[in-house]
Parts: C-alpha cells; sequence; structure tokens
C-alpha cells in the first residue's frame, strides 16, 4: 500500500479499535458516515474491519496507509479515497476521535502525532471518562481545537453523548462536534471540565453504593430489583462488567481522589481486577457470561470475593433500597451544579435517560419530586451515618423543607 495524504481521507478519523471504539465505529457506519480506522494492533483492526464487513456488506472498504506507511487505515463507507484535497466539504471538518488507552502520557502522545499528521485545523476529539480534558491537551499548538467527545455503552443503546469543553475549548469546535453528535442520531450533552464530568459524576457513587450494599448484606437479586424499580434498565452490577472492572475503577478512583469525602470506596472491583474478572467482554466479572449471556447469580469468584469484605450487614426494606440508590445520585447532581459541571439542571434529565438509560416515561428529576423533599430528607437522616453518599450539606438539607428537590438542587449549595 502507498503511503496517502491523510487529508484525503473521509473527514471522519477514528483511533482505536478495542471494545468501545469498536462501538462508535458502528454508530458511524449505521449513520452512513464515512470514516477511516486505524489502530497499532493489527488484530484488533481486522477484526473491526471484519465485522463491519459481515454487519454492513453493502458497505466499502478500502485499505491505505498515512504518516510515511506507519499507520495502516481502513477507510469505511461511501467516501472512498479523495484525489483531490478540495472535495472535502466544509460542512463537516475533519474531527478525530480517540478511543485508546485510557494513560494521560499515551494520550498526550497520540494528541501530539494527531495534530502533525492532521494539521492546525483538524478537531481533536477523546472518548475519556476519566481524564482532564486541559491535560491531554497540555502543549499542544492549538488547544482551542480539543474537546471530549464521551460515549455511552451500549453506544448503540445510550443517545447522548458528553461534549467536554475546557477552559482552552472554543465555541467553533464545540458547535462542530454538537453538529457531528447530531449527524449520529445522538443527543450532545455539553459539560464542563471537571472530574467525572457529569454521567460519570452521577454514576459513580451509585455504582459504589451497589458494591457496598453487596457487602452489607444485601443479595444482588434485590439490589437489582431495587435499580429496576428506581427506573434504571439493569443491575448497577451487570453494569460494572459491561463497563469493564479496569474502566470501574479508572473512574471510581478519578471521583474518589477529586471528592474523597462524598464515599467509601468498595474493595471488591481491584479484587476482581486481581482474579482476572475483567468484565463482560472477558467472559468475567461480578457475573459469569456465556456467549454474552449474564449467569442468573453472581459468579462463585465474586461471591468468594464479596464474603472477604463484606462487614455488618444492614436490614433494608425494598423501597429503602431504592432510596440506597438513588439519592446519592440526587445529591450528587446538586453539587454538581454547584460546581457548574453543568449549565442547566435540565441537563441531568438528559444525562440520565441518555447516558444512563433511565426510563423514558418520566423525567429523572421528577422522580425525586414525587418522591417529595420530606422523604429525601428522612432518608439522608437514616443512612448518613452509615454511608458517606447519603451525607448532604445541611443548606441542601434546609431548603428541601420548603421547596421540590428539583428546587432545591438548582439553587446550588453554598458550601460542603
Amino acid at each position: 500500500m502507498n503511503a496517502l495524504d491523510p487529508q484525503r481521507l473521509p473527514n471522519t478519523f477514528l483511533v482505536g479499535t478495542g471494545v468501545v471504539g469498536r462501538a462508535i465505529i458502528k454508530a458511524h457506519v449505521a449513520s452512513n458516515i464515512a470514516v477511516g480506522i486505524t489502530d497499532q494492533n493489527a488484530a484488533s483492526l481486522q477484526q473491526s474491519v471484519d465485522e463491519i464487513a459481515t454487519d454492513w456488506p453493502q458497505t466499502p472498504i478500502t485499505w491505505t496507509t498515512i504518516d510515511d506507511g506507519n499507520l495502516t487505515v481502513a477507510v469505511i463507507g461511501n467516501e472512498a479515497v479523495k484525489g483531490d484535497q478540495k472535495t472535502q466539504s466544509s460542512a463537516h471538518p475533519r474531527i478525530v476521535v480517540e478511543s485508546i488507552a485510557e494513560r494521560l502520557d499515551i494520550k498526550q502522545a497520540f494528541f501530539r502525532d494527531a495534530e502533525r499528521i492532521f494539521g492546525d485545523s483538524a478537531i481533536l476529539c477523546s472518548n475519556t471518562s476519566t481524564l482532564q480534558i486541559a491535560s491531554i491537551a497540555t502543549g499542544l499548538r492549538h488547544p482551542q481545537r480539543v474537546c471530549g467527545m464521551h460515549f455511552f455503552m451500549p453506544v448503540d443503546q445510550r443517545p447522548a453523548v458528553e461534549i467536554v469543553r475546557s477552559l482552552d475549548t472554543d465555541g467553533k469546535t464545540v458547535a462542530a462536534c454538537q453538529k457531528h453528535v447530531q449527524r449520529l442520531n445522538k443527543s450532545p450533552l455539553v459539560v464542563a471540565d471537571t472530574p467525572g464530568f457529569v454521567v460519570n459524576r452521577l454514576l459513580s457513587p451509585y455504582l459504589n453504593q451497589a458494591l457496598l450494599l453487596l457487602t452489607r448484606g444485601i443479595s444482588a437479586e434485590r439490589i437489582e430489583q431495587a435499580a429496576l424499580r428506581y427506573g434504571m434498565p439493569l443491575s448497577p452490577l451487570e453494569l460494572i462488567d459491561y463497563i469493564g472492572t479496569r474502566t470501574m475503577l479508572n473512574a471510581g478512583r478519578c471521583f474518589w481522589q477529586a471528592f474523597p469525602s462524598r464515599l467509601d470506596p468498595s474493595l471488591v472491583v481491584p479484587r476482581l481486577i486481581k482474579k482476572k474478572r475483567l468484565g463482560r467482554h472477558d467472559g468475567a466479572g461480578l457475573y459469569d457470561y456465556h456467549d454474552g449471556v449474564r449467569s442468573e447469580s453472581l459468579g462463585d469468584v465474586a461471591q468468594q470475593i464479596v464474603a472477604e469484605y463484606s462487614v455488618d450487614p444492614i436490614e433494608a426494606t425494598d423501597s429503602e433500597l431504592v432510596e440506597l440508590l438513588a439519592v446519592p445520585m440526587w445529591i450528587e447532581a446538586a453539587l454538581a451544579y454547584r460546581d457548574q459541571a453543568s449549565s442547566s439542571t435540565a441537563d441531568f434529565n438528559v444525562a440520565m435517560q441518555g447516558g444512563l438509560g433511565f426510563r423514558q416515561d418520566q423525567l429523572w428529576l421528577d422522580f425525586f419530586d414525587l418522591f417529595g423533599g420530606s422523604a429525601i430528607r428522612k432518608a439522608i437522616s437514616k443512612w448518613s451515618d452509615q454511608f458517606a453518599s447519603m451525607q448532604a450539606p445541611e443548606p441542601l438539607m434546609t431548603r428541601l423543607e420548603k421547596q421540590r428537590p428539583s428546587e432545591a438542587l438548582s439553587h446550588g449549595v453554598s458550601t460542603e
């Protein structure tokens, strides 16, 4: 294969063909967006191409190289390799999206190479879920053209995508990324470059709480039923497997380092990693998976790990279990809004429904308004000594006496 001028590739270039990267590629192909894709792992790249060829047999696929032959690229879609750089559409600027290893040094090195290969006009996006965009962009010539484009798993079922704007990211970059996400028939959610962004900031205390409940004597079956009653699409324990235990650990560490007083980190996930139970894509996490089908109960190894870390059991009704999963997310939303992670409380509805699959027949904030401020106060009062995630700032508790939960949240929190 002869090396090609990168400017003759399709305007969308996707880097990384792991589990998440492959899902992002498929979302583009399903939306009839031509892409160039690459990965340093040749076998993974070939597997992705093979899956695309199987799922979309009519979609043209060609191979080329760029960067003096150092990168092998598969071009997928009807936008064939271009013979004339001038044919690029100004309506769709070049966007590069990476979904590579979640390490700052690796991402920084990639972005330096991407800026060199694709030029100063390219928009460079990271699918990171834990790293700060400003840190990734350190040392680049044009940090204003860097932002986050954070997809959620399973990508084909989650219509929201976080557009993460650092202090350096300019408005044109944000607008171009919003338009690109809309081309994927998804909803862009613009958030600040703060730890956890918005979705993971809400998700971290929820998933950690589920693990703590396991070690406090609550069965996986009851946790799953409580999550479903709350309005979530699946068990938080199964979601951990979907995310992958390594990614879960990284996201949890990011949250805990930023907000150490807000949860008591469970030790179950690090132990799962040591036992090589890395999640659904590897066939075993908290549950066992055979041909992608989840086991009815936790795997034997996972049960042993839970037993190792079990502490004083609690007694909780089914309704209280819903509260123990839901209320920490509401508290965190109030704190995130105070920290200006989001510009509108309506964004939390988008984050929960579009990013986490919360039920579509009820807005997430409406769930708490129906639940009532007095009920939230009662739950916090009962469980705050047991779980750090159930501790709320006093100004927030005071507002709950007179305001609906959605109104109390929207006024932010003046102090910790």
